[in-house]
This record gives C-alpha cells, structure tokens and sequence, in this order.
C-alpha cells in the first residue's frame, strides 16, 4: 500500500505492508524527517529508524522494554512501543493492542517529538468504539496526562481520518 498524508501542512509520502517480519512501514516528509517501523506479527517493534532534522532514532523492543539510541546515547523505558505524529504510529499501535470492538486499554509509550526526535513517556487510553463504515475501525484516543482526546480511524493499513486536539491533524490522505 502506497500514499500520501497531508500532516499539518506538510506531505508524508509512505508505503506499508506485510512481510517476513510482520508489518513495516517507511514515511518520508517533505521537510526531510523520515520514518522506517517494522512490528512483529504481535505488534511489537522490531525495529525503528527515524531522522528529525538530522537527529536520527534508532531502536526496538524487548520484552516488556523499548530501547533506542539518539546522538550516540541509549535509553530505555518499560513501554510497549513508540509513538509521535506521523499517522504511521497510530496504525501500529492499534496493530500492537488487537482491540475488538467495545475493549479498552492503557498503553505506556514512548513518543518522539519534533523537530529533534525527543523522546518522553506517555500513557494514553485506548478504546475500540463501532464504526458506522464497517470497513473502518474508529478508535477513540486519550493522553492520560495531558487529558487531549482525538479520534482515529482505520481502514486495514491507512489511517483515513484522525479528529480532535492531537497535535498533528491528519487532513487529507491521497492513494
């Protein structure tokens, strides 16, 4: 699968899909910042590679702990995985949490903030809620510490809208 996302006023071209790893997928935007995540057939990061205005991030997941480097340092957290604002993170989180329709859950994360590629803890909420469109799953999101609240709808591998005050608004998505 191959497109276009409109983020915040920037394009984000990206491809994904399946492969002997699991799932993977590569997003490059038009300021340059680019993303490379591979998950499991379980959700969990494999691998993560991502350049913010030439910080680059690089790391995975083991166990229960995510680790990365950034400028030469390691760190680690006890999180299931990353997330930041490029739509790619929302797909493999809900990949990640296999929600059926009307389950919930807390998931610690570690997200990577632009323009360097931060990185911070985050615990968000996450519950699956019915679709009217029965090819797309609707999930709404909260970040548990900064109360914002969106909405995110999927349709298998794209993300096909995102609603609410998460930082980046998806506005458009092109195939």
């Amino acid at each position: 699968m191959r497109g276009r996302y409109q983020v915040d006023g920037l394009v984000e071209d990206f491809s994904c899909g399946s492969g002997p790893a699991g799932w993977r997928c590569t997003a490059t935007r038009d300021d340059g910042d680019r993303l490379d995540l591979t998950v499991d057939r379980s959700g969990r990061t494999v691998r993560i590679l991502a350049d913010f205005d030439g910080w680059t991030i690089r790391g995975g997941s083991a166990g229960e702990q995510v680790f990365w480097t950034r400028d030469e340092t390691e760190q680690v957290a006890t999180a299931a995985g990353f997330t930041g604002s490029s739509p790619v993170y929302d797909v493999a989180v809900a990949r990640l949490l296999g929600l059926a329709v009307g389950e919930s859950t807390r998931v610690t994360l570690v997200e990577l903030t632009e323009p360097v590629g931060a990185a911070r803890t985050v615990e968000h909420a996450w519950a699956r809620t019915a679709s009217p469109e029965s090819e797309v799953d609707r999930y709404e999101v909260a970040d548990l510490a900064t109360a914002e609240r969106w909405v995110v709808h999927l349709a298998g591998e794209v993300l096909v809208a995102r609603e609410g005050s998460r930082p980046a608004h998806l506005t458009q998505l092109a195939l």
